[in-house]
């Protein structure tokens, strides 16, 4: 789960440099320590663990005591400078000796004073976790600047892949993705909070085993165990906090600006204590909302008592224009307070809005429900089959919906859709007869072509381009809504072909397949023509959000796009970002099932890519409960699970197997954009001349003409022709030149692992075209913002924090600020001048104030 920074800080401790492990309440800073000593102890290393704590902080040399120190050697009337050579007589015992220090900022300063100076030694490291620096009280941020760090490791709120990692080592097995998503948000991200959720939920038997790991019946997960939690987090804060976070948990969110005027100082108390999260709303006005979401939960279920009814008396006036105006003493009409149900934040994704896209889909069901069962008519029975899709539940009562429902409507769209349901249903053995689909060709025969237009779009999704599905494709048929037409553009886009760029116009029928295969076919075609013209930057300029009252879909689909064509253009933590985003949202929804099956699996290989190997795998077991799925789209075969579950087992050979065979399987039932893929990572695992020859067989396709020059390429590395950078001029558009560098840098660790002898001239070429790639690469970074100056975009977010401060702080008082050492503040604002092309402190200040203030509130608002 967070093998990652535990690689990095074993790093770091190695290369004997200091650091400060920084994280923010329960993210799970203790369990990685204790992880990192059982490490460093492996490898030889001589730990000391001390543990501040609270109440003791202001107990002169308590901290060392708790560690374990001797405690003849602690008198109270000890100095430092003696503490410290009693502590070095200790650590002197080894050369490797690491000092670990949890909860640093609850250090008493006799403690800091005594080990500070022991870490600036070079056989002494220390490792120090504390809470943000926004967090800390005076006293604190005095002992924080004492124990001073080389380098600084940041721990983030858990990601929703990451929940993934922690039940299965909570539970010994995967849990359910629509489970994942509940957990993450209720949780926020927090470490602890997650795992108290997970381990409540374990022991009420809320989870229930399918063969694929743990799945449940419930939506939810709160339960009286979870008050203990809640209540420890809560311990430490004053009435006046107390009540405030009463009242934002009862409101869900409210505007930062009105919290702060009532009460600045509960606010900042509020906000020291990490139980708040600000985000900004869709019309970019800062807002507050309870962290870790769990919190609202807690104050939601509990009585109206006196506390209840002074956090909504306190609500009243903050939800009120004028404060001063006399309130009733009953609680007024829900519409008169701002009571949003969730809120979110960058941190968690969409954690907040997944809570409430599920909430809203059950009560849309629970009215479709009623609805159908009061009058069990073709409308209603469309309406409830719409929700089931959409809230769960459909395998097992749609049958029902479509047996109970008369086949009598006059409308013949009504009828199309409920045949559609049928023929959904009937990929299993039917307990019923197709009735609707029966009444529809009896009553309305020239909507005929539009049922065996569906039974191609199923087959097509299933088994690709076949005999079956080519000749009904030559002869599609009409119907009045067009609807065999939109299944037709559909497969020919799927399948290679490029229409006429034009405007999406919506179908004629208000059936919601239809316009959804329109608006998938139409945004085919614009990907398409946005490659072959070089334009794809264009294209992740405006991406689709997902806010409350949303249909998800659009989000969903606009979210796998925009990941495919960051992969193809390199950008992969931006597509690890935007398909961690999407998964969030969970997957309850049939609509997008295997749509949310191909995420995974590629979550999975990015996360894999990264290093992050406990979330891979734990993302791959996930996707698997979607094995009976097929989609034509990359990612959406169970193939690719099978081929990256060889490659997580170490067999890059076996797996570029895999691949090559689903490749070729692929190409030739016509879905070249999966066969293009899958061929990709064939070759890019094992580079040879058969992966090359499936990679030549695209070029005959109009789409793919421009894979002729990527082959050219990799055929000229293969043989090592010096006049390699002959080739790389002959790349023109982004995915080429991304491409080419990845088949480049994959060819020379084949050709390294085969023996193969290198040649002077041709290493010279390899350095000449790495060169050229990062000149032709570089500048399309960050074009896709054209709100910003290019250059702006090119600062890390820790350059944008400092470069505002330049103007007024020496280098000293930034990094006391922001708890850096000095030398890595001038390295930022020296590679900042640089990138920006200037020389002044003052000007930097100027030029990057507005962003820079934009960019530090953000990531502190997280």
């Amino acid at each position: 789960m967070r093998a990652k920074e535990l690689d990095t800080l074993i790093g770091l401790v190695r290369a004997r440099k200091s650091v400060r492990l920084v994280g923010d309440l329960e993210l799970g800073k203790t369990s990685l320590l204790q992880e990192l000593e059982t490490s460093l102890t492996a490898l030889g290393f001589a730990v000391m663990r001390v543990r501040a704590t609270p109440a003791l902080s202001s107990v002169k040399y308590a901290a060392l005591r708790q560690s374990g120190v001797q405690a003849d050697r602690l008198h109270p009337q000890s100095t430092p400078d003696e503490i410290q050579d009693a502590l070095s007589v200790e650590l002197a015992r080894s050369t490797n000796s690491v000092i670990l220090v949890d909860d640093a900022e609850w250090l008493d300063l006799a403690s800091a004073q005594a080990l500070a100076p022991l870490v600036h030694r070079d056989t002494v490291t220390g490792v120090f976790a504390s809470a943000p620096f926004k967090q800390l009280t005076t006293e604190q941020r005095m002992i924080s600047r004492l124990l001073r760090a080389d380098a600084r490791v940041e721990l983030r709120p858990l990601s929703f892949e990451q929940v993934g990692v922690l039940a299965e080592s909570l539970l010994g097995a995967p849990i359910s993705p629509e489970m994942a998503s509940e957990i993450f948000s209720m949780s926020s991200g927090v470490t602890g909070v997650a795992a108290d959720i997970l381990r409540a939920a374990g022991d009420s038997s809320s989870f229930q085993t399918d063969g694929q790991g743990w799945s449940s019946a419930r939506s939810e997960f709160w339960s009286e165990h979870l008050e203990e939690t809640v209540e420890r987090l809560v311990a430490s804060l004053p009435d006046s906090a107390f009540r405030l976070l009463h009242a934002l948990a009862l409101a869900g969110n409210l505007p930062a600006e009105g919290v702060h005027a009532h009460d600045p100082d509960t606010a900042v108390t509020l906000t020291q204590s990490g139980l708040v999260t600000a985000f900004r709303d869709p019309h970019g006005e800062l807002r507050l909302s309870p962290r870790p979401a769990l919190i609202t939960d807690y104050f939601r279920q509990r009585p109206v008592d006196v506390l209840h009814l002074s956090a909504l008396t306190l609500l009243r006036r903050l939800a009120s224009p004028l404060p001063e105006q006399p309130y009733p003493s009953v609680m007024p009409a829900t519409p008169h307070l701002p009571l949003a149900v969730h809120s979110d934040s960058h941190d968690a994704h969409n954690a907040g809005l997944a809570r409430f896209i599920r909430e809203d889909a059950e009560q849309r069901l629970i009215a479709a429900s009623r609805d159908w069962r009061r009058l069990s008519n073709p409308p209603h029975a469309i309406a409830y089959l719409d929700a089931l899709m959409q809230a769960g539940g459909y395998p097992g009562t749609a049958a029902e919906v479509l047996t109970r429902t008369p086949p009598t409507s006059e409308n013949a769209v009504e009828l199309l859709q409920l045949a559609l349901h049928e023929q959904m249903l009937g990929e299993q053995p039917p307990p019923w007869e197709p009735r609707h689909a029966t009444a529809l060709r009896a009553q309305h025969a020239d909507f005929t072509p539009a049922l065996n237009a569906y039974a191609m779009y199923l087959l097509f999704a299933q088994e690709g381009l076949t005999a079956e599905v080519s000749a009904w494709l030559a002869e599609p048929g009409t119907d009045p809504v067009g609807f065999s037409e939109t299944v037709a553009d559909y497969i020919r886009a799927a399948t290679g072909h490029i229409f006429p760029p034009s405007e999406a116009q919506d179908p004629p029928a208000p059936i919601p397949l239809q316009r959804a295969l329109a608006d998938q076919t139409h945004l085919i075609t614009v990907v398409r023509h946005s490659a072959l013209d070089d334009t794809l930057e264009g294209m992740l300029a405006d991406p689709i959000s997902l806010l409350p009252g949303d249909d998800p879909m659009p989000f969903l689909v606009d979210s796998y796009v925009r990941s495919q064509i960051l992969l193809g253009l390199g950008r992969l933590p931006e597509a690890r970002e935007t398909l961690s985003q999407a998964l969030s949202v969970g997957d309850l929804d049939l609509r997008f099932a295997v749509l949310y099956a191909a995420m995974l699996r590629w979550s999975a290989l990015l996360h894999f890519r990264d290093g992050r190997t406990d979330i891979a795998r734990s993302l791959l077991n996930e996707s698997k409960r979607y094995s009976s799925l097929r989609g034509t789209m990359p990612g959406m075969r169970p193939e690719f699970g099978e081929a990256l579950e060889v490659l997580f087992s170490g067999d890059r050979l076996g797996a570029s197997k895999r691949f090559l065979s689903d490749g070729r399987e692929c190409f030739k039932r016509s879905l070249i954009d999966t066969a293009w893929s899958m061929a990709r990572f064939a070759f890019q695992l094992d580079p040879g001349e058969e992966a090359l020859g499936v990679l030549d067989r695209f070029s005959r396709h109009p789409s793919y003409a421009w894979s002729r020059r990527i082959s050219r390429f990799a055929r000229a590395a293969l043989n090592q022709d010096p006049n390699l950078v002959f080739y790389v001029s002959q790349l023109s558009s982004a995915p080429e030149l991304s491409t080419a560098a990845d088949f480049l840098a994959d060819i020379e660790r084949a050709q390294v692992t085969r023996g193969v002898p290198g040649n002077t001239a041709y290493a010279k070429a390899v350095a000449e075209a790495k060169q050229a790639f990062i000149m032709f690469r570089e500048p399309l970074a960050r074009s896709s913002f054209a709100d910003r100056a290019p250059a702006v975009e090119t600062l890390t977010p820790r350059e944008l924090e400092i470069a505002p401060l330049t103007a007024t702080l020496s280098n000293r008082e930034i990094a006391e600020r922001l708890t850096l050492s000095i030398r890595t503040v001038e390295n930022h604002i020296a590679r900042s001048m640089k990138k920006l092309g200037l020389s002044s402190r003052k000007d930097l200040s100027a030029a990057l104030s507005s962003v820079a203030i934009a960019s530090s509130g953000s990531s502190a608002e997280s």
